[in-house]
């Protein structure tokens, strides 16, 4: 860690902290400590943003200058203009800028009167008319406090994007109890009032990567639950309030208002719903109330209407297709034994299935729903009814209304942070695959963010991973999915598979009996002599009892038997192991 050597900056967070690992202002920029951004892009403007780092005896206005330019050296200045800094809005300075050219990547910069100048930014401006392409990344659940943001500055490093969406949990108000990465000493506070949450905010802007990206490209956000959570009215009105002073998004109607339409020419339009503000306020029927509110659904069903573009991407902060696990065999860790996530948009389905009902019978092909929250990567067909087979078929997709990709977590915690070892995510997952047929990809352990290719004919999506626990510049790609135009769903490259995994040369039976007293079976068959192992693991993946090894000597079926004597009744995982296999079944032990 390093001190902090500037305490004269907001008392209630920064006076003598240390800050962990890779954070720091950008002193050499000062008093730009915090960086620039740009976000909310139309094809003739964008907003700029910035902060000044300033005494806390200042009271006066500082005078700002900003500079447009068609070149990174800011050479060839195409425009310029005042604004300034105040101490209402915490010192930070938000404009929007017209006048620009659709489609066209521009430099700016602020500057002071002393000729001080920021950082230089980039930006670039929505298109206007056709286009071959257009290049998006998703962002999610961003936990300064999680991990490293390495994929922030993954993102920052790719020149092809023309925009940066930040589906929700842009901030986080507390720390997370199991994922104490990268604290402040002494520990932040979970803020309540405007100063706090101006205060989170900056702190935020002390990470270099994510300064990077910021400066790199154009952000599109909507907030979430930690972004905007409060004990009272009051607390949550000033969270969105420091919301607005900190992130480069266009101001609509009021502070309260997010929701909003931002047009990428002919090929497509950026819808955002907020799933987060507006929810229960409204009943549509007994027993159902909107996540929406009514207001709000009408707009949207206005701009669907409206929109003329080739691709719709509607940017929501919760899951919005659905994830069933009411047939599952076992007690899953996640969930209410029907749904994963009541609070998701499988909380309000009745609003769902009035939406996609309304996509299908206005023939609104080609829609993508980016969404966050659950810190997982997915991605899935959104059918009305997906587990219907006489509306939707799963081999083919036919009968989709659209695609869901959930880009998952900058890092904040997945199943392995909470405690799950990895082969009870990959259990998970296949399980998820078999009780949800419109699933087409997840991972429940990796952190990182998605990208869209958007071309006439097909959309192109990619998950991308990094490490969260030290600082690096790897990356991998996790998985490729496709989908062509007018079809609605992802393409299928294979059939999931059922047990981890399946070959030729191995079949693993389920055990019996099963629930078991005192001892079980299990029957294995293979093909090569070998050794198998079984151990017995509880449902967060922690070893219950010794490793039980089995000679097979000769190809055929082994019937293994494992006693239980010393085992407490619950419900277990058993973990199989041969030479070139592995799979993972359900055990209930009785007394």
């Amino acid at each position: 860690m390093t001190t902090l050597l500037f305490a004269v900056l907001c008392s209630t967070l920064f006076a003598q902290v240390q800050l962990p690992d890779n954070m720091y202002p950008d002193t050499l920029h000062y008093p730009f400590w915090y960086g620039v951004a740009s976000g909310d892009p139309t094809d003739s403007g964008v907003i700029l943003w910035t902060k000044v780092e300033v005494d806390i005896t200042q009271v006066n206005p500082i005078a700002l200058n900003y500079l447009i330019a068609i070149d990174a050296e800011m050479n060839d200045i195409l425009q310029t203009g005042t604004t300034e800094a105040t101490i209402l809005t915490d010192w930070t300075a938000k404009i929007d800028i017209t006048d620009l050219e659709p489609a066209t990547t521009y430099y700016y910069q602020f500057e002071l009167s002393d000729g001080t100048r920021s950082q230089i930014g980039r930006t670039k401006t929505a298109p206007s008319g056709a286009s071959d392409e257009l290049n998006f990344a998703i962002a999610s659940c961003s936990s300064i406090y999680s991990g490293y943001f390495n994929a922030y500055r993954r993102i920052a490093e790719r020149d092809e994007l023309d925009l940066v969406i930040h589906v929700g949990d842009y901030v986080y108000d507390f720390v997370d109890p199991d994922e104490p990465i990268r604290v402040p000493e002494p520990p932040p506070i979970d803020p309540l009032y405007l100063d706090e949450w101006r205060d989170l905010h900056t702190y935020y802007l002390l990470d270099p990567d994510l300064r990077l990206m910021r400066q790199m490209h154009p952000l599109a956000v909507i907030w979430d639950n930690h972004d905007t959570d409060g004990n009272d009215e009051q607390t949550t009105m000033e969270a969105m309030q420091a919301f607005h002073e900190y992130v480069p998004v266009r101001k609509q109607a009021d502070d309260l208002h997010l929701y909003r339409r931002l047009q990428y020419g002919d090929l497509v339009d950026i819808i955002f719903m907020d799933a987060e503000l507006y929810r229960n306020q409204d009943i549509i029927e007994p027993g159902e109330r909107s996540v929406l509110g009514f207001e709000q659904y009408d707009w949207l069903i206005n701009e669907v209407d409206n929109s003329t573009a080739q691709w719709r991407i509607f940017g929501t902060q919760k899951m919005f297709g659905h994830w069933n696990i009411q047939d599952a065999p076992i007690d899953l860790p996640i969930g209410n034994d029907t749904i994963v996530d009541p609070g998701s948009w499988d909380g309000y389905m009745l609003e769902r299935e009035m939406l996609l009902t309304h996509l299908r019978d206005t023939e609104k092909d080609n829609n993508i729903f980016v969404t966050g929250d659950l810190h997982f990567a997915l991605a899935l067909d959104i059918p009305i009814h997906p587990l219907d087979p006489t509306e939707y078929n799963p081999e083919t997709g036919e009968g989709s209304v659209g695609v869901e990709m959930m880009g998952g977590s900058i890092t904040r915690g997945n199943l392995d942070e909470s405690g799950y070892e990895p082969f009870i995510a990959d259990y998970l997952i296949q399980l998820s695959y078999n009780l949800n047929p419109h699933h087409v990809y997840g991972e429940l352990i990796k952190h990182g963010y998605g990208t869209l290719t958007i071309r006439p004919d097909t959309t192109i999506g990619r998950f991308w991973f990094s490490d969260i626990l030290q600082f690096t510049d790897i990356e991998e790609l996790g998985e490729e999915l496709f989908c062509a135009d007018g079809k609605n769903h992802w393409e299928r490259f294979g059939t999931v598979n059922t047990e981890l995994p399946v070959t030729e040369d191995f079949h693993v039976g389920n055990p019996f009996p099963n629930p078991a007293n005192n001892e079980f079976n299990i029957n294995v068959s293979i093909k090569k002599p070998q050794q198998i192992s079984v151990q017995l693991f509880d449902t967060k993946g922690r070893k219950v009892s010794d490793t039980q090894f089995f000679d097979c000597y000769s190809n055929g079926i082994h019937t293994l038997t494992l006693n239980n004597k010393n085992i407490e009744p619950g419900i277990y995982m058993m973990k199989i192991n041969g030479e070139q296999f592995e799979a993972v079944r359900k055990i209930i032990i009785t007394n």
